[in-house]
């Protein structure tokens, strides 16, 4: 069966999905990607093509790889977006890499596209050994799936089963141009290492190796899925679908291995990079098994792990903003730092209306100094005539203690008045 062919039957298993969006870098894979697309869309019209090319700026030669590039999509028809990036070597340039390029990706990602890749059989065998190299478990084994989500990205890999001979062969029927990265000789980067030293060695000796290797890849993902299987109605009692957290009452009943697969399914929920065997270990010990009148957390790349009530919760890195005061006017609107939205005030009757998300609240019009503040430690007038602490306060409504520090918090001059949607001050 032909490449084209065999696009056509792995797109017919997603007969709704018609946007797609081509990673182009150029490179032998990625240009029959394109080919093979555009061959497709000549059968089939409906289909809405894009493709884009991530200049890492990494080479001297990237330049003349996105026009290339380009050059290629005008030539089939095929709309271009050339999106440069800053890659974080922090953990390394392969890894900085491929997060900056998803999260470019993810900016472009249009609603209903899926990101469309040209991995093939020998990628799932080098992604296979690398994940054996890390010491992952049935879920990094599994490796690469023709549909899954990365960095929130959903992915479709229609190619992965067929062969890099099959590339090969179709790009010189085809008489395709393609750019060749002068990075994927240097072999002090693992995947190079393993593609252009091990695995040559490994398939000379058995002819057969990347056969085997997928099928143990594929065992690896459905023992996972069977796992998940029968972990799936345990795993509904305690995760709450509406703010995606997870609870802990009863995770001291579990066996350690229960509550890892646990925790492995809530992070693959929110499409969260698995934390490695010690992360999982300190997860459990430093913020599950935490003292109950501490509020512990543990940062995992760019998400924060939580606890506050017998739940877990899952936030990103968030800014300190316990010192910021924002002056602000009637019938003003300011934008809040860290996404936290636009706040409006505007007088009506008599009174000044605060809208902030989706909440409301009337406050008396007033001379003095109008602020905006996130952080208040005194008491609160509460209707019935007492004071409480704030602290207090926060906690019948049952905020986190993270999320408190988000909550806009109105004062005229130096008096408190109100936690817009939350509570206000009856002084």
């Amino acid at each position: 069966m032909d490449l084209l062919q065999q696009l056509q039957n792995q797109l017919e298993q997603f007969p709704s999905q018609n946007k797609f969006l081509l990673g182009f870098s150029g490179g032998l894979d990625s240009t029959v990607l394109v080919s093979l697309f555009a061959k497709l869309r000549k059968k089939q019209p409906h289909l809405s093509l894009r493709a884009i090319h991530i200049h890492h700026g990494l080479s001297k030669n990237a330049d003349s790889w996105a026009f290339h590039c380009q050059q290629v999509c005008q030539q089939l028809g095929i709309p271009f977006i050339c999106e440069k990036v800053q890659v974080d070597r922090a953990q390394g340039i392969e890894a900085g890499a491929r997060e900056a390029r998803y999260q470019a990706i993810a900016q472009h990602l249009q609603e209903n596209e899926i990101l469309v890749t040209a991995h093939h059989q020998q990628d799932q065998i080098e992604t296979f050994f690398l994940a054996l190299k890390r010491g992952s478990g049935l879920q990094g084994l599994g490796a690469m799936q023709v549909h899954n989500w990365i960095f929130n990205v959903p992915v479709l890999r229609p190619l992965l089963h067929c062969t890099r001979q099959q590339f090969e062969h179709y790009a010189q029927k085809e008489k395709l141009r393609w750019i060749e990265d002068e990075s994927n000789a240097d072999n002090r980067y693992e995947r190079n290492f393993l593609r252009n030293d091990i695995l040559p060695r490994l398939r000379q000796r058995w002819q057969h190796f990347d056969n085997s290797v997928q099928r143990s890849a594929q065992h690896c993902f459905e023992q996972q899925q069977l796992i998940n299987e029968l972990l799936h109605e345990e795993f509904n009692k305690i995760y709450d679908k509406s703010d995606r957290t997870l609870s802990i009452v009863n995770f001291h009943t579990y066996s350690i291995l229960k509550q890892k697969a646990l925790l492995r399914t809530w992070l693959q929920q929110q499409h969260i990079l698995m934390p490695s065997t010690i992360q999982l270990d300190q997860i459990i010990q430093n913020v599950i098994q935490a003292q109950e009148d501490r509020n512990p957390t543990f940062k995992l790349g760019e998400q924060v792990i939580r606890r506050y009530q017998k739940r877990l919760y899952i936030t990103p890195t968030l800014q300190d903003l316990t010192h910021l005061r924002l002056s602000i006017k009637a019938n003003e609107c300011i934008n809040l730092p860290d996404n936290l939205g636009q706040i409006c005030l505007l007088e009506q009757d008599k009174h000044l209306q605060i809208t902030w998300q989706d909440k409301q609240v009337l406050l008396p019009l007033t001379q003095e100094k109008i602020e905006i503040r996130f952080s208040y430690s005194g008491k609160v007038k509460l209707p019935q005539g007492f004071h409480q602490e704030m602290k207090k306060c926060w906690q019948e409504h049952n905020v986190p203690v993270w999320q408190r520090a988000r909550i806009p918090l109105i004062f005229y001059g130096d008096t408190f008045k109100s936690a817009v949607g939350f509570f206000d001050n009856f002084e």
